[in-house]
């Protein structure tokens, strides 16, 4: 099983399998709107698509139905499927995790449905296969999409009719399986299946309960917490005393950059700039520029850049102190509205629920949308001047 890059430290992040992870007391926190604490010793963020994540996989551990978790690379994808594994009335079973863009079709097929003796050249045994093994556990498919339209057919039958046939069985007898699935993918789904490249089928089978894990551009507020974490890490690591205060120039460097790899690239980069400055007393900027690369940044997450802190549109000619103000202002809305329609993708497009998650009415959020999408789409088509 693949790090937990961002668990708060390496112990608490292998988890106790206790009972006392699932059940009640989840319930209880969901009602008033905490997470629980496992969640809390594991994932770092205060922020707040951190904390609408955390709810979400309380939410989704209540149930036994299938887990769809979407984000890009590096944004914690395993990590939250072992919680949800672990914060379930499964926690006590197996969990089991494999990487089906890292096999070719055929090993995966045995990896999965498992194989009988002589089924394939080196078959020397019958074994069995994840879903079997599984018990009444969890299995995790990561980069499922990577599967060839085949093998889509293949775990499409297997999750309707939820049993396997085994690699080479010749017999009509196929084996029943009580695991619970966990699906994981940093491909858009939804456009695979408008081009093709994905069974829409199994797209709506596998897009029961989804979870989004969101990338580390939109929960800048975390990432101080997060750096200071990788270098207390790395000193753990490499026995040594690098001071965990940064300067104002490293966290604004840090906060501007779009960070294409997430997490994983940040833990990546304050690694190497901890190695650069052991001797310290504070981290300053030398060194951390050649770490942060904008030319592999696709052009929608420049908007970010260190050069310019407004976002990609001018607004209408003022005095610069007058425009500075529209900008910040425009720019708070649209923050606003993208924290609203996440938070209605989670509840699945229940307005109630989504209302209470951000502890609102749910008449203010429905006034509050037709506002902010009333205002987003005026600043969209009016003419631009300067």
């Amino acid at each position: 099983m693949k790090e937990f890059f961002h668990a708060k430290d390496d112990k608490r992040a292998t988890f106790q399998r206790s009972p006392s992870l699932g059940g009640v007391k989840s319930l209880r926190l969901i009602s008033h709107g905490e997470s629980h604490p496992a969640i809390d010793a594991t994932l770092i963020g205060q922020s707040e698509p951190m904390r609408l994540l955390k709810l979400s996989i309380q939410t989704v551990a209540k149930s036994s139905e299938t887990v769809l978790i979407t984000g890009e690379s590096g944004t914690g994808k395993e990590l939250i499927a072992r919680l949800v594994h672990e914060l379930s009335a499964r926690c006590n079973g197996p969990y089991l995790a494999v990487n089906c863009g890292a096999l070719s079709e055929s090993l995966l097929e045995s990896e999965l449905f498992g194989h009988v003796k002589g089924a394939f050249t080196g078959a020397i045994g019958t074994k069995k296969g994840f879903f079997e093994s599984a018990g009444n556990g969890t299995i995790f498919l990561d980069e499922f999409a990577e599967m060839l339209p085949a093998m889509q057919a293949k775990l499409l039958r297997v999750l309707e009719e939820r049993k396997v046939r085994p690699v080479g069985m010749t017999d009509a007898k196929e084996i029943s399986f009580n695991a619970r699935v966990i699906v994981a993918t940093n491909r858009d789904l939804r456009k695979d299946v408008r081009e093709g490249k994905f069974r829409q089928d199994l797209y709506y089978r596998v897009n029961v309960l989804q979870i989004n894990a969101p990338a580390l551009r939109f929960r800048c507020d975390d990432i101080e917490l997060l750096a200071k974490h990788f270098i207390h890490r790395y000193n753990e690591r490499n026995d040594c005393q690098v001071s965990d205060h940064f300067s104002s120039t490293v966290l604004r460097q840090l906060k501007s950059y779009p960070w294409p790899g997430n997490v994983r690239e940040l833990e990546n980069a304050i690694s190497r700039l901890a190695n650069m400055l052991q001797d310290s007393s504070a981290l300053r900027s030398a060194g951390l520029s050649p770490q942060l690369d904008w030319s592999n940044c696709k052009p929608k997450l420049r908007n970010r850049s260190p050069k310019s802190q407004l976002p990609l549109f001018t607004p209408i000619k003022r005095h610069a102190s007058e425009r500075l103000a529209t900008v910040r202002h425009e720019a708070k809305r649209q923050k606003d509205l993208e924290r609203y329609e996440r938070v209605l993708e989670i509840s699945n497009g229940n307005v109630s629920e989504a209302a209470r998650l951000l502890r609102i009415p749910r008449s203010t959020l429905q006034s509050r949308l037709l506002v902010l999408k009333s205002k987003s789409q005026s600043i969209r088509t009016s003419p631009l001047t300067h």
